[in-house]
């Protein structure tokens, strides 16, 4: 797992770990003393004005925390290297572009049918990234490869019974 992908799940399960926390409380705080005690609802109220608070903090500060990571919607920068992509059934139409290690590589994808998944795996098997791609909808997706090699482009959603055979491949130089 990258740095990124760790930072994310630590911060994840750091907010788990507190989300449980505040459920134990709020149990707590309004399981019942009894018959003998009368129910406050002023301080019920307030209570719940305070835990709405504390949540929408909360949320707002995940997102915050893990906007930023977020692949999609960064634009390509000047000299990026644009690869238009159509994905049928069962292939990807990938022109014969020779890709650069190190420059940006605007991938814009379609598809001609139904929906598809390009997924991108370097040699050793490990997934770089993946895009869901609509028909008549182009999708853009940044990335920049760091090292030459080929990379197998496999669909990860299911398109049909031809789905298996459906790969490609990429050539990165350097």
């Amino acid at each position: 797992m990258g740095h990124i992908a760790t930072t994310i799940a630590v911060s994840y399960t750091v907010v788990s770990v507190i989300a449980i926390g505040f459920m134990l409380l709020v149990v707590r705080s309004t399981h019942g003393r009894g018959p003998e005690t009368p129910t406050d609802l002023e301080r019920i109220r307030e209570t719940e004005k305070k835990w709405f608070v504390a949540v929408v903090v909360i949320l707002v500060a995940l997102v915050f925390g893990t906007i930023f990571f977020t692949p999609y919607g960064r634009g390509a920068g000047k000299g990026a290297q644009v690869v238009k992509i159509e994905a049928v059934q069962f292939a990807w139409l990938i022109p014969p572009t020779t890709i650069k290690a190190g420059r940006q590589v605007e991938f814009e994808l379609t598809s001609k049918d139904v929906n598809h998944s390009f997924a991108v795996y370097n040699a050793s098997g490990e997934l770089l990234f993946q895009v869901q791609v609509m028909p008549d909808h182009w999708q853009d997706y940044v990335y920049t490869f760091k090292t030459p090699g080929t990379y197998q482009v496999l669909c990860l959603e299911y398109c049909g019974v031809g789905h298996d055979q459906m790969r490609g491949q990429l050539t990165v130089t350097a």
